[in-house]
Formats: C-alpha cells, sequence, structure tokens
C-alpha cells in the first residue's frame, strides 16, 4: 500500500461503490464520505483533521471544498463517454432536452454527440453557483421533457418539481484518473517539499544572515543567524513590509541603493551586505538579502590564509641553518634577528651566492608572522608584465588571455605574512609605482579592476646591485629606495669571512655524500687551506659547487690536495676562457684574486697573446691590460 491517504467526497452512492472497487484494486488508503455542498465541505474539513493528504470531489461540490480548505483537491472529470450515456438516457424520455453543466463540459465533443444520438439539446452552461441557480430557474420556467445534469443537487431539484432528469454519472475512467492524479500531485508536492526543506536547512544552517522578500518588499524569511547578528525575533517582523520593521536603518540602504555589495555600520559593528533580486521570467519577484559581520569575514580570511600554507608557502629555513662561525657572520645574525623583532622594510644586499635569500626565510621565521605565509618571488625570473600581474593578480577580462574568473595576487596571498622580492633592482619604473604604492597604503589593485584590497604584508627585498646608484642613473626611484631601505642587511662574501670556508666545505660534504651513500674521506688541512687562499668571487654557491664535484670525483686512495688544486685551477681558467689540452697544463697558485690574475697573464704572454686577444679573453681594455702588466713588472708582450 503506498503512504498516501486520500479523502474523498462523493456525491451518490453509486459513485462510492466505483471509488472503493478501484481504491481496493490500487491498493490506496481512502477515507470515504457522502454529502453535497455545504455538507461536502463539512466533511472534507472532518477528512483534513484525520490527517489525509488530498480530497477528490466532483462538481460544484469539489469547487467549494477546492476554495474552502487548505488541503490540495482533485476534481473528478466528466468524460464524454459519461455524457452519451447521460443523453441516450434521456432520448427514451422525451424530444425536448436540457442540459445542465459546467462550460467546459460544452465543446466541439458535445455536438459529435448529439449528432451520433441524432438528438436536439438545449445547453444552460454555468461557471458557479450563482449562474447555475439562475439557469436551473430558466430551465424550470421553459417546457422540457428532460433535465440532463452534472449536478446531483440540480438533479435532485427537477425531481422535486416533477421533471423528468437524468444525472450525469462519473463512470470509472473518471474516477480512475482522478485517482491517478491524486497519487501523481501528492508525490509532486512531497518532492517540492522535500527540496523546500532541504534548501530552507541551507538557509537555516549558514552563518550569513539572510532576509528574503517578496515582490511586495514582504519579509518572507529570516534565518537563525540574521535573528542573532542584528539581535531580532523572526516571528516579529515576518510577513510585515520591509520599511516597518526597519527601526535602525537597517534595510535602507539595500532598498534603495543600486550596488549589489555595500558595507554598512549597525551599531557598533561593520557588515558587509549583498543583494541579489529573484527573477521569475525575467521579472522581478522579490529580493534576497545576505550580510556578514565584519568579525566574521577576518576568521574566514585567517582560515583561508592557513589554507594557503598548506601549498607550501612557507619559508623553510631559519637562523640555524645559516652555517659559518666567524664573527663577521655571527654579528649579520645578531643585526638580522633585531630585524625579526620589527615589521618594518628590510633590504637585504650582497654579492651573488652569499645566502639572502637564506636569510629572508630566516628573519620570517623568527618574526611575529612565522604562522603566516612566506612567498618568494625572483623579480628578474619574470617579464615586467607578467611580473605585476603576478604581484598584484587581475580580473577576469583585465587582458587577452586572462583566466577566467581572474587571479589572486602574490600580494594577497601574502596577506599576514611576509613577501620577498629578490633581484629588486630588475623591477620596471612602473612596477616600482605600484610596489610604492603598496608600501604606502598597505594595499592594492587588482589589473582591471577599480577596487582597492587591503593588505598586511611585510616586504623584505634582495639585490646584488648598487641601489643608490641605480637611482643616481634614473633606474630605481628615489622615493621607494628610501621606503625600501628602513632597515638594511648586508651580507658579507666568503673572502672576508675565510674562518667559515672550513665549516662549510665539510658541511657541503657530508651532506652531499650522504645524498648520493658514498663514503667521502674528509678534507685534509691542506685542502682546506687551498680552498681559504681561494677569493670565491661566486661565495657560497660556488663553494658548494666545487664541494659537490669532489664528492662525486673522489675515487679511493686519490689524493684529496691534488683534486681540490686542480678543481680550483679548472674554475680559474673558464673565468678567463682557457682551454688546456691533454697535452699541455696549466698550474697556478692559489692565492688572492690579483696574484693569480698576474700568473694568467704570465701564462698567455708565454704562448705569444698579443694585448688585442687579451682585451677579447678578459673583456676588458688595452689600458688596464697594460696597467696590470706595468705593475707585476712585465714591460712587452708579442705584438
Amino acid at each position: 500500500m503506498l503512504d498516501i491517504k486520500i479523502g474523498v467526497v462523493s456525491t451518490d452512492h453509486e459513485t462510492s461503490k466505483i471509488i472503493q472497487e478501484l481504491a481496493d484494486k490500487m491498493h490506496l488508503d481512502i477515507l470515504l464520505k457522502e454529502g453535497i455542498l455545504e455538507e461536502g465541505v463539512v466533511h472534507a474539513r472532518q477528512l483534513e483533521r484525520e490527517g489525509v493528504d488530498i480530497i477528490i470531489s466532483r462538481g460544484i461540490t469539489g469547487k467549494k471544498i477546492k476554495k474552502k480548505i487548505s488541503l490540495p483537491t482533485v476534481i473528478i472529470e466528466i468524460t464524454a463517454f459519461d455524457i452519451l450515456k447521460a443523453l441516450n438516457s434521456a432520448k427514451s424520455l422525451g424530444s425536448k432536452i436540457a442540459f445542465l453543466g459546467n462550460r467546459k463540459d460544452i465543446g466541439p465533443e458535445f455536438d459529435s454527440i448529439t449528432k451520433i444520438l441524432g438528438i436536439e439539446v438545449e445547453c444552460y452552461p454555468y461557471n458557479n453557483t450563482q449562474e447555475m441557480d439562475e439557469q436551473v430557474t430558466k430551465i424550470l420556467n421553459s417546457h422540457v421533457d428532460v433535465i440532463v445534469s452534472t449536478g446531483l443537487c440540480i438533479f435532485e431539484i427537477a425531481k422535486k418539481s416533477g421533471m423528468n432528469a437524468i444525472l450525469v454519472k462519473s463512470g470509472y475512467e473518471a474516477i480512475y484518473n482522478s485517482l491517478k492524479r491524486a497519487i501523481e500531485l501528492i508525490h509532486d508536492i512531497r518532492r517540492t517539499q522535500e527540496f523546500s526543506q532541504k534548501f530552507r536547512s541551507v538557509l537555516e544552517s549558514t552563518n550569513d544572515g539572510i532576509f528574503i522578500l517578496d515582490k511586495d518588499k514582504r519579509i518572507s524569511f529570516v534565518n537563525p543567524a540574521a535573528e542573532k547578528l542584528l539581535n531580532i525575533n523572526a516571528h516579529k517582523i515576518l510577513g510585515h513590509k520591509a520599511d516597518e520593521v526597519n527601526h535602525n536603518s537597517f534595510l535602507t540602504p539595500i532598498l534603495n541603493n543600486k550596488k549589489q555589495e555595500i558595507i554598512k555600520k549597525i551599531g557598533e559593528k561593520q557588515f558587509w551586505l549583498n543583494t541579489v533580486p529573484i527573477r521569475i521570467k525575467n521579472k522581478e519577484q522579490g529580493l534576497v538579502i545576505m550580510f556578514q559581520s565584519a568579525d566574521r569575514i577576518q576568521v574566514l580570511e585567517q582560515r583561508f590564509r592557513r589554507e594557503l600554507l598548506k601549498k607550501r608557502l612557507v619559508a623553510k629555513h631559519t637562523f640555524n641553518d645559516i652555517v659559518g662561525k666567524s664573527e663577521l657572520l655571527k654579528n649579520t645574525i645578531e643585526r638580522a634577528k633585531k630585524f625579526a623583532t620589527t615589521d618594518a622594510t628590510v633590504l637585504i644586499t650582497g654579492e651573488s651566492g652569499t645566502g639572502k635569500e637564506l636569510f629572508a626565510h630566516s628573519i620570517h621565521n623568527e618574526s611575529n608572522r612565522s604562522k603566516g605565509p612566506f612567498v618568494a618571488v625572483n623579480c628578474a625570473a619574470l617579464p615586467e608584465n607578467l611580473l605585476e600581474s603576478e604581484l598584484f593578480g587581475y580580473e577576469e577580462g583585465a587582458f587577452t588571455g586572462a583566466k577566467k574568473g581572474g587571479k589572486i595576487g602574490l600580494f594577497e596571498l601574502a596577506h599576514g605574512g611576509t613577501i620577498f622580492l629578490d633581484e629588486i633592482a630588475e623591477v620596471s619604473l612602473q612596477v616600482q609605482a605600484r610596489l610604492l604604492r603598496a608600501l604606502q597604503e598597505c594595499e592594492i589593485m587588482r589589473l582591471g579592476s577599480d577596487r582597492v584590497i587591503p593588505v598586511d604584508v611585510r616586504i623584505i627585498a634582495a639585490t646584488n646591485k648598487d641601489l643608490s646608484a641605480a637611482v643616481q642613473q634614473g633606474k630605481f626611484r628615489n622615493d621607494l629606495y628610501y621606503r625600501l631601505e628602513v632597515l638594511d642587511l648586508e651580507i658579507p662574501p666568503l673572502r672576508k669571512r675565510k674562518d667559515d670556508i672550513e665549516v662549510l666545505a665539510n658541511y657541503f660534504k657530508d651532506i652531499l655524500s650522504h645524498q648520493i651513500s658514498k663514503n667521502v674521506p674528509d678534507l685534509t688541512p691542506t685542502a682546506i687551506e687551498q680552498l681559504k687562499k681561494y677569493d670565491w668571487p661566486g661565495n657560497v654557491r660556488e663553494l658548494r659547487n666545487v664541494i659537490e664535484k669532489y664528492v662525486l670525483l673522489i675515487e679511493d686512495n686519490q689524493n684529496c690536495d691534488d683534486l681540490i688544486i686542480k678543481l680550483i685551477n679548472e674554475k680559474i681558467l673558464k673565468s678567463f676562457n682557457i682551454k688546456a689540452d691533454d697535452s699541455e697544463h696549466i698550474t697556478i697558485k692559489i692565492g688572492k684574486w690579483e696574484d693569480m690574475e698576474q700568473q694568467i697573464l704570465e701564462y698567455l704572454k708565454s704562448k705569444g697573446t698579443s694585448i688585442k686577444d687579451l682585451t677579447k679573453i678578459l673583456g676588458t681594455s688595452r689600458t688596464t691590460i697594460w696597467r696590470k702588466l706595468k705593475n707585476s713588472g712585465k714591460k712587452s708582450l708579442a705584438k
């Protein structure tokens, strides 16, 4: 049996019998009562109290029930076959036949029926009870042999007046169709109710406050979040017009403002408000108002930032990762740690390979922003137009090829944390202007947007170039330079902290040999001494490269000192673009760069290299070469 309870108000015993038989065959749970007109309405109300899902009735009685109770009501329709049977019965009672029925029952099929039966019928159509009463009066005052009616009440009135009357009865087909429609209607209603309940549950569970207004601006829905945020009672305002309950002027800017999103202060709190019109067939039928407190938005933003950390926007190094024992390095670390205690901008300078990025990571991890994101950007690795869109983001359609939906910029990703701008000297003047605004106003604007986005970001910049010289040359903005150089940190080159070479060399040897699972002999004091004699123009990065080659190339029983000297010599020769063939070698005594340079010049002199060729090899001027030769006491070279 289906989980549906159907209430039936039948107008006659014969119809009741058919309904019960069909209900049994269809395994339907029905409650059946008989009555017409107002009596039928009373029965319908009783069925409603007894918990039926739907009411079935016929004729005028069914229409009255439909108007006076809240349950859905199905009217048993009259079929053409039902009318044909009634007219055929009336034919035997006289030739003057009057038909009293609903206007929709008197259509093209009705004319076909009369032609088939070979009779003439005078029709008295009606749409409501008033018209029905008027038509009954006309029929009673006319001279007809028989009345055919779709309503039981008319049939009884005719009988009482001594007239022949035939009742159009609903047959199996009409009753079966009405039962099927009732079942389908209940299923549709339940699906709609289920969807509505799900929708309502979503609206009630969200943390956003929600008002729904109908087309007359009456409040039809208020969710619990709206009650809590505004400290209101939904039951007191539901059904009222918005302007009637707008005591705190909350809804006025929404109803009068054309913008979809606004910021509104209510009491002591700031709220973000958004309106979405409800449109049905391109006509506005209502309004959805959504709002949230600024406090909640901040909480969501913090959660969003934490999710960004999962994307590895984190600083990987700390001050403990900086290897060295020299006093110069220790002083630099101490200075950097002091800088970490503030949010001021830091400008890190130093030669390539000294570890500027390592210090930037460490400053972030030592600061109170350590739990926020760390975004590193190599400004020299991106072309100008791409760098600008990456730093500040863009809106959809901002330029050809822009990603659908736009893109969040690196400054926004770094909100609450640190952005590290490496190779800052390579940034164009146009991007410098936008960086200056971000520093001064603590806000950015995406490309193609007119909306300002506040950001809380600490900037650490780094360069291996002289920014003050770039300012003098007009290549770097003076105002941006002084904004960046609030705290300046110079990383000393490796040649100025030779005490760190031994520690670094052994550190690199240990980690690199572990990576390839190779047993590598320790560096000897002689090898360390050779490493210390070299000036390391590539700094720590160059030292690591040499040690990595040492780890890969050293063989069992091979002389460590010889390999280290060979590797350094190779670097020196490569810097002078000199290639020694297999039958010829050049050996250079490691020492100060100037001394090694003189040894190279001596070698080239012995090979008969001209001054002109030297200028090409060394990439310097003839004057510089003559000066170097003069300082070394050499007066001539092969012409």
